[in-house]
């Protein structure tokens, strides 16, 4: 999972979106290479912004380039886009672009990029740190951390619950055999599993 660019834009509806800034993560190239994804990278993210309407959240995948682009454009007409790979999680990118606009207009109020007709480079230095910190998402993302725990804790019981099986143990036999289930709580469990049983079949 990569991040590849950030970029920003001034977007009037009918024009060409005029960039304010953009930074790249190109370590995965050839430094040969650089140059060209650069060239690419620049015009996937502008082309894409230039499509997204104020408040769409767009992730679209460029086949010839096998990145995803990841636009928002806000009310004021600033527009932020993620260029990732396309394993990186949308909602981490979509998150990403949200601090991005924070972190801009932190630096960069309104008023000193709404009159610029031309593009420039604004430099933004909360955004080089975030695109770095985003190169893994499990750990900028909270969420995505708290994914990871409960899809391997869910792991970790489907495991046990196969090795009881393949003890030749049923779940059934155990509970038969317990101290800790009284005899109403045994026949609940033998009662659901027919009903289970019977309802599965309708």
């Amino acid at each position: 999972m990569k991040v590849y660019s950030i970029g920003l834009f001034k977007v009037v509806p009918g024009n060409k979106p005029i960039l304010l800034n953009i930074v790249y993560e190109l370590s995965s190239f050839g430094f040969f290479q650089r140059g060209s994804v650069k060239e690419v990278s620049l015009f996937v993210s502008r082309e894409t912004v230039g499509r997204t309407n104020v408040g769409e959240r767009v992730s679209m995948e460029h086949t010839q380039t096998q990145k995803v682009c990841h636009t928002t454009v806000d009310s004021k007409g600033l527009g932020c886009s993620v260029l990732t790979d396309s394993e990186y999680p949308g909602r981490v990118a979509h998150t990403l672009i949200r601090i991005c606009f924070e972190e801009f207009y932190k630096a960069h109020p309104e008023s000193e990029w709404r009159g610029i007709q031309s593009d420039v480079e604004l430099s933004t230095p909360a955004i080089d740190q975030l695109l770095l910190k985003y190169q893994n998402p499990e750990t900028a993302d909270p969420m995505m951390n708290l994914q990871k725990n409960l899809d391997e804790t869910i792991t970790i019981v489907k495991k046990t619950v196969e090795q009881l099986g393949q003890r030749g143990e049923k779940l059934d036999d155990l509970a038969a055999k317990s101290d800790d289930l009284s005899f109403q709580s045994k026949a609940f469990m033998n009662n659901a599993e027919r009903m289970n049983k019977c309802c599965g079949y309708v």
